[in-house]
């Protein structure tokens, strides 16, 4: 099978300048924007550490919850919680002015506590090459080249996975794409 000499253009996640990468993994175009991401990354742990430390001060029998610390333990928006307020979707108590109070009770059983996940990496998909064609397999089952089963590839999404040389696309998408065209 003919090997092309491909080179990979990416985005730099940072700053948007578009790269090729050293490596596979590289995700950004220089040492700055590197420098960059990883100060944000520090900042928001730092947030979030002060968020949980806000969220243990809040005494688990309070029956009933301001909207900042709704806010807090829910993760939703101040502005989405009033938006619901006023809509109705919510009930809540004035107890004067910025004294709006909502039923702990009522939240916990409409807004579940989702435990926060950052960078949360994509499911690695399961291909077995039995269930798999290579490049060259479809080009030459379908009688097509390997550029154009790239590109049909590239834009209909179809999942790919590279094992050493070869990359493995599922049969049953592919036999779905070239009925169909």
């Amino acid at each position: 099978m003919p090997r092309g000499n491909y080179k990979i253009q990416r985005v730099c996640e940072e700053c948007g300048k578009i790269f090729t990468p050293p490596t596979l993994m590289s995700k950004y175009c220089c040492s700055a924007c590197s420098k960059k991401a990883y100060k944000k990354r520090q900042i928001a742990k730092e947030k979030e550490a002060i968020r949980q430390a806000l969220i243990r001060q809040i005494p688990s029998s309070k029956g009933y919850l301001t909207v900042k610390e709704a806010v807090l333990i829910y993760g939703i928006s101040k502005d989405a919680l009033y938006r619901m307020i006023r809509q109705g979707l919510l009930p809540s108590h004035n107890f004067g002015q910025r004294q709006t109070r909502l039923s702990r009770q009522y939240m916990d059983e409409h807004f579940k506590k989702k435990p926060r996940q950052r960078n949360k990496k994509k499911e690695a998909l399961s291909f077995d090459p039995k269930d798999c064609y290579t490049i060259g397999q479809i080009a030459q089952k379908f009688h097509v080249n390997e550029g154009t089963v790239l590109t049909h590839i590239r834009r209909n999404s179809i999942p790919t996975r590279q094992i050493g040389n070869y990359v493995y696309v599922p049969k049953t998408e592919i036999d779905k794409l070239y009925k169909s065209l």
